[in-house]
Parts: structure tokens; sequence; C-alpha cells
């Protein structure tokens, strides 16, 4: 993520602060486009972006001084339930590029919050964004995450299962963006998954709210939900998370721990239970863990950095996404592979609906896993076991990357074209 956060108790990966230019490939109705028509290779769009986030079917952009847009396809008024915060969808409207309408939608600015008491409010600035976790057929039924440079968190869209924190089963989505009350400190970062929300506070401790099912949030076999924030009492002192579909990966950097809790269907949590859930966090055992600078997930899998550049992962493999040079997921046998790079990697990138994966290096990216709509921005289709460049025109620095299941956005720049 490329925002400079607040002092926290400890450092973090993030880069400086810079205002860049940003780059979307794949499917182009991620961005409010056509359905059916596709971007092959990083078309570059002047802007000072500061973060990005690509969800199903829809783009959150965090532009400089912290003005949030949306863009997206909405593919019917009936099922949208609110994630791009945005308001009610105007029924009558289509392709207004001043309205939230059925179908395409241009990036629309995001300019009224809901406070705690219901009233409504100019939006603050914005520093990171989470977009939401669907798929194609329920695009509608999705949330989507706002942190403000006050600290503060703001979930639009469903509550299916309590996972916009608000506290009322009784509220089935909102189409704002409300604030979260009663976080006992300012707001560090945040994961969305498959209808659950994590939260990271600045003192390092997790909170959790939507399904426990498998124990996303963390909550043990007799949490079945929590529509509020509740606390992941085992974690402290976390500097990042990352979230898959149903799992969530833990990472604290100074005593070079990693936990993990939810989903193992894969072993996404790097190790064997046969398929069985991990419903209470856990310490993930990996050797050189205190190595580690960044952990990330996509939806069934997990990839971690170390110091050097080395990238290991774990987990479904089926379209290459763990990028080792084959299709095989990672077992009791083997349950966690290298990345096959020369490169050394200073970030990596995904998101939580991808089965795509992207290496960042000092003056290129690098990517593999699923490509069936071009989502490696590579001029040809078809998944990739091995990392392979992405087709930018020439040399480029890139701060984030962040990809759903059908398209890819970046901020950055280009150093020599």
């Amino acid at each position: 993520t490329l925002i400079t956060p607040d002092p926290t108790y400890s450092p973090t990966f993030q880069p400086t602060l810079i205002a860049e230019n940003w780059y979307y490939w794949g499917a182009e109705e991620g961005r409010g486009n056509t359905l059916a028509q596709n971007q092959q290779v990083p078309q570059e769009i002047e802007g000072e972006i500061q973060d990005v986030s690509a969800g199903s079917r829809h783009t959150f952009l965090i532009e400089k001084g912290g003005l949030a847009t949306a863009a997206g396809f909405v593919e019917s008024a009936f099922g949208y339930r609110g994630h791009l915060g945005l308001g009610q969808i105007d029924e009558k409207c289509k392709n207004d590029k001043n309205k939230l309408c059925e179908g395409e939608n241009d990036p629309l600015t995001i300019k009224t919050v809901i406070d705690p008491s219901g009233e409504k409010l100019d939006a603050p600035p914005f520093k990171r964004a989470y977009a939401g976790v669907g798929i194609p057929a329920d695009s509608g039924g999705m949330h989507s995450v706002l942190i403000g440079t006050n600290g503060k968190v703001y979930i639009a869209g469903n509550n299916s299962k309590g996972q916009l924190c608000l506290g009322d089963d009784k509220i089935p989505y909102v189409n704002y963006f409300h604030e979260v009350a009663g976080m006992p400190g300012k707001v560090h970062a945040a994961a969305v998954g498959g209808e659950f929300t994590l939260i990271l506070t600045e003192d390092g401790k997790v909170w959790g709210c939507g399904t426990n099912e498998v124990g996303q949030i963390g909550q043990g076999d007799d949490v079945d939900y929590s529509n509020r924030p509740r606390r992941i009492k085992e974690l402290e002192n976390i500097d990042e998370l990352s979230t898959g579909l149903s799992f969530a990966i833990f990472l604290n950097k100074v005593k070079g721990r990693v936990w993990g809790t939810g989903s193992n269907l894969y072993g996404q949590q790097c190790g064997f239970t046969a398929g069985e859930p991990m419903t209470n966090v856990h310490e993930i055992d990996i050797k050189g863990a205190d190595k580690i600078t960044q952990v990330e997930t996509n939806r069934e899998s997990s990839y971690f950095l170390f110091g050097d550049g080395e990238v290991r992962s774990c987990g479904r493999n089926d379209e290459g996404q763990l990028g080792n040079g084959d299709y095989a997921n990672t077992s009791e046998i083997n349950p966690i592979v290298k990345v096959a790079l020369n490169e050394r990697i200073i970030r990596i990138g995904s998101g939580p609906t991808s089965q795509s994966v992207f290496f960042i290096g000092e003056d290129s990216v690098w990517a593999s896993g699923l490509n069936d709509r071009f989502q490696l921005g590579m001029d040809d289709i078809g998944s990739r076991g091995t990392p392979v460049k992405v087709d930018f025109q020439c040399d480029v620095e890139i701060e984030y990357v962040s990809s759903s299941d059908s398209h890819t956005v970046a901020n950055g720049r280009y150093l020599n074209c």
C-alpha cells in the first residue's frame, strides 16, 4: 500500500508517500467499461494516485489529498448492495458520467459518509481502500472498506453476516460508507474477505466482524458470526494482515512470527490439515520467519517475502498462482515452495478474489497465475506457472499492484520511456 502510515509501534514495509500515475489491464468492466472486452497490457492513465484496490468488477482509487473514487460495472439495480459507497442507483440513468447507474460507471467521487449517529457528513480525506470480494454471478453482494487520514474506518455494502461491523443484524446493506463506531484507537489497516472484515489498529491489535463459519475472524468453534468488531485475543503487535476468500494471515515482523486462521482447504496456511479449517488463530512454522518482511494472500494461496528478495508460497496452484513452475497444490510433504524468480522482489501484490499474483522488482513486475482475461498484463492469454514479465512499455517503478478475479490495477511511474 502506497500510503505512509501515521507513526506506529514498529516500522512497516510501506514506501514513502508519492502521488503516481495509475495503470490498468484485464477485464474492462473492472473500471466501468463494456462487458467482455479486455485491456491486454498495462495502460497508463495520468493522475496523482496514492492507493489502488481492485475488486470484483470494480476499482477504488485514492488520489493525492485523500479524494476517493470508485468505478465499476453494476450487474443490476436489484442485486446491488452498495459496495461502491455512492448512494442509491439512479434507475433512470444509463452511462451518465455523473450518476451511479445500472451497467457501466466511470470513476465517481465518494462525497458523503455516515457517522455513528446516522448523520450524513462530507467525506474526509482517505488514505487506504479495500475493494469488495464477489463472484461474477453475484457482483452486487459485496462490501468495501476505506480508512480516513483521521484514523477512522468506513464500510459500505452487503451486511449478510454482520461484516459491516455496525452492530445491527437488521441492516441488510448500506450504500454509503458508514463509520465503524467504538474502535479503541486509530486504525492502521484493514482487510476484506468473503463476508468478513479484519481491522488492524495502530497498537497492533486485530479486530474482526462478519462470518466465522470456518474461523475467518479467529473466534473458535462457538462463534458463528459477529456484527461488531471482536478482538482476536491471541494477536499482539501485528504489523501486517492479509485476507483470502475465507482465511487470513498475520505478521509480527519484530518477533518474526506468522499466524493464520480460517480455511485451509488447499493448504494455504502452509500446513496439512486434511482440508479442515483452523477456527482458532495458530502460529505458522516457516523457516526463517524472522526475515519475512511482507505477507500477501489471494483467493486460496499465501505468499511470504523475505528480506533478501526471495518469495515463498503455499496453497492452491491449479492456475500456477504459486509461481514455482508447476500446477500442483502444496501438500503435507511440501507445505511451502519457493517462487521461481531470479529478480530481487521488494513487494508482492494480489487480492482476495484473485488467482494471479504480482512480484514487484526495482524496475519491473513479474506475474503468475490465472490469465484468461489478460490479468497478467501480457499480450497473450493462458495461465502461467512460472512468473512472466508484465508488459509495461519500458522500465517502471511500481508502488502497488492490486488484482481481482478478472482485472489488475497499479500505481507508479515509467523510468526511462
